[in-house]
């Protein structure tokens, strides 16, 4: 169990939600292998690069993205869950969205190594987390 890193988790929800791209990225290792099924279901981006891209992308339409922790979940040395509420409002149209999913975080040496965003349940059953 490592309470460090589910301080990194709780570090990395808050730079997100302040859209600090980059101190978020800093938490991560240069190879990160990121996946967001609970979003957009799309192919494993890898890098840090990549990954900062795709956020850029994924971010644009919202004038508002947030996504606040209910619970995080230390899994073991090197995995962390956290359940999470997202809310968004879209720009010029403000259309508000709400969602609620859960990211599997595997660590390496300290940093974020993999991520995969996923709907609650799945989220739940792919890490082993009776509720």
């Amino acid at each position: 169990m490592s309470q460090a890193n589910v301080q990194i988790v709780e570090l990395a929800y808050e730079l997100f939600n302040r859209r600090d791209i980059a101190g978020f990225l800093d938490l991560c290792g240069a190879d990160i292998e990121w996946q967001d099924t609970g979003t957009f279901d799309t192919a494993p981006v890898v890098g840090v690069d990549a990954v900062r891209a795709y956020l850029n992308t994924v971010l644009e339409p919202w004038e508002e993205f947030r996504k606040d922790p209910e619970e995080i979940i230390d899994l073991s040395e090197d995995q962390v869950l956290g359940l999470f509420r997202a809310t968004a409002r879209g720009k010029g149209s403000g259309i508000e969205v709400e969602v609620r999913g859960g990211d599997l975080v595997t660590f390496k040496e300290g940093k974020v190594v993999g991520y995969a965003a996923y709907p609650r349940e799945q989220a739940l059953e792919v890490a082993g987390v009776e509720k």
